[in-house]
Order: C-alpha cells, then sequence, then structure tokens
C-alpha cells in the first residue's frame, strides 16, 4: 500500500515538473504569439498557413477609413475562406477610433503561385495615400499552402 502511494506521488510530480519545463520552453521560444501594441498597429503586418488555410492579420483603422480590400491575381489558386474576422485593440483610445486587426482567411485550392493585394484608401489617420501590401504565395496541387510572403 505505501509503495503504490509512493509510486503515485512520483508520477504527479514528474507530470508536474513536466508540465513546467514546456512552459518554459514555450515561452522562451516565443510559443504563445505576442499581441501588438497599440503603438504597432499602423503598420502590423502577420502570415500564417496551416494545410490549405492562410491568415493575413492587418493593422487597421475603421474610423479613419483604413480599412483592407483585396484582390487576387488569380483566384483559381486561392480564394476566401470562411475566417474572417475583426478584432478591436486593448487600447481604451484606439478602441473609441475602431482601431484593431483585421484577420482574413484564405484557402488554397489548386498548384500555382498567385498574389493577393490589400490596400487601404488612406493611412492610419486618415490624412494621406493608403498603404499596399502584396502577399506571395505558393500552393500544390491538393490546395496546402507550401508558402506565403509578404512586402
Amino acid at each position: 500500500m505505501f509503495g503504490s502511494k509512493m509510486r503515485s506521488g512520483r508520477a504527479i510530480l514528474a507530470a508536474v515538473i513536466l508540465l513546467l519545463t514546456l512552459t518554459l520552453f514555450l515561452t522562451s521560444c516565443g510559443g504563445g504569439a505576442k499581441k501588438p501594441s497599440a503603438k504597432d498597429l499602423p503598420t502590423y503586418r502577420e502570415l500564417s498557413w496551416e494545410g490549405t488555410e492562410l491568415t493575413v492579420k492587418l493593422g487597421t483603422n475603421k474610423s479613419t477609413g483604413c480599412e483592407w480590400t483585396n484582390k487576387f491575381g488569380d483566384d483559381k489558386i486561392i480564394d476566401y475562406s470562411l475566417n474572417r474576422k475583426f478584432t478591436l485593440s486593448s487600447d481604451a483610445a484606439l478602441r473609441s477610433q475602431a482601431a484593431g486587426i483585421l484577420s482574413a482567411g484564405f484557402q488554397g485550392k489548386s498548384a500555382g503561385t498567385t498574389t493577393i493585394t490589400f490596400t487601404t484608401p488612406c493611412d492610419w489617420d486618415g490624412n494621406t495615400p493608403g498603404y499596399t501590401y502584396v502577399v506571395t504565395v505558393e500552393v500544390a496541387a491538393d490546395g496546402t499552402i507550401l508558402s506565403a510572403t509578404g512586402e
């Protein structure tokens, strides 16, 4: 009886140590995505993909018209996905401006390389010409996203 309790205690201790080690590893490696600060939102650009899904995140300011639109180089290679959302900034001043992050989803369809061109009609403050962000996407025959780069 005493031996069985001892083994259970050791197993629990080993599990706790493993969990702490994993948490420290993920934190030090950037395993948790860092949210951009309010000052980073005007130039915030992030690409991620898994399988056939591509996600493009862009800082946006709806109150000034700094909202992103996009067009495809070839919609036979990539098209819209159902994954599209807007998240307001946690900064109170920016929340009042409806500033935050647009997260737009796209899905690979067929083999090839194409572009998705994102544009805004004006800059973050609404005063000068807007932004352009071009994402080049390579897709496999089964729709799997192979690579995505933005400039």
